[in-house]
């Protein structure tokens, strides 16, 4: 018989007098400083990311609306999608016209080519935008409202004519040429003719990221300021917003899409067809 001594039984001996030390209000402090110096490290990498999603996103949908834009010259003969013209045909979710002036405006006349998803044209922090159009009491203000704010405008005054600043008749062309493309056929320079490009708009006093036309840096003058700043009104710079790091997502005719720096948006030859130079301004067709 195996017998087991006594002294297997002890446990374990206590270590008298042992202490545990807490943080010192030093180790807290050299803690907390670490982990904000990690944080002021990862915040800007953050914004980066979200700001170049935002980015891509923009570009996306400018892809998606010139698909929807050339989609509407296949089933109008080749013409292009009108800037802003009075008395066209337009209708709403339930298929009701639209009128004056939103039938003038492209975002309805353009919505049945994009499954009528105005998510595609209200994009990134603009999608607030919509969802304040969409709650409205009145469905009909609503249907109003959102033909002025899409993330992009379109280059009205020289793609598809524009009756406000100079309609795109007969009589025009006589006196100026043809200054405005009316048929894709007509454009000499898809690559590089611009259809819409980023835009802002006033609304209910602010500024929001979103606008349905951009107007041209010059007319028959230049007309743009000379340089963006962001506390002047829309207006300034032809409600085109160069929001990513000074640059405005651009859709061109062939389809693609590019980031224009504040030098590009301002060139000419990037708005009218007939530009042969960065400052080119429309002017009357000598006589005889």
């Amino acid at each position: 018989m195996c017998i087991i001594p006594p002294s297997y039984f002890r446990t374990a001996p206590v270590t008298q007098g042992k202490k545990f030390h807490a943080f010192t209000l030093i180790e807290l402090l050299v803690v907390i400083g670490i982990i904000a110096l990690l944080a002021a490290m990862l915040l800007p990498a953050l914004g980066k990311a979200r700001y170049r999603a935002s980015q891509v996103n923009e570009m996306s949908g400018s892809r998606q609306l010139l698909i929807a834009w050339r989609l509407y010259a296949e089933d109008n003969s080749d013409s292009v999608l009108p800037g802003y013209r009075y008395g066209l045909n337009a209708t709403d979710f339930q298929g009701h016209p639209v009128n004056h002036p939103i039938n003038a405006r492209y975002p309805w006349r353009i919505a049945p080519y994009l499954g009528k998803s105005f998510d595609i044209m209200y994009l990134n922090e603009n999608r607030r935008t919509l969802e304040i159009f969409r709650r409205m009491e009145d469905p009909d203000l609503g249907v109003y409202a959102a033909s002025v704010f899409p993330s992009q405008g379109i280059n009205s005054v020289f793609v598809g004519g524009d009756d406000v600043e100079l309609p795109p008749t007969e009589r025009a062309f006589d006196r100026f040429g043809r200054f405005c493309v009316l048929k894709t056929a007509e454009v000499a320079r898809p690559s590089e003719l611009l259809v819409f490009t980023s835009a802002r708009g006033p609304f209910e006093g602010r500024i929001v990221p979103g606008y349905y036309v951009v107007k041209p840096p010059y007319l028959n003058a230049r007309r743009w300021a000379v340089d963006w700043n962001s506390d002047d009104g829309p207006e300034a710079w032809g409600y085109v917003h160069p929001r990513y790091n000074l640059r405005s997502v651009s859709g061109m005719v062939d389809g693609h899409v590019e980031n224009f720096d504040r030098r590009r948006i301002q060139d000419m030859r990037h708005w009218a067809n007939p530009a042969d130079r960065a400052d080119w301004t429309l002017r009357a067709l000598q006589g005889p």
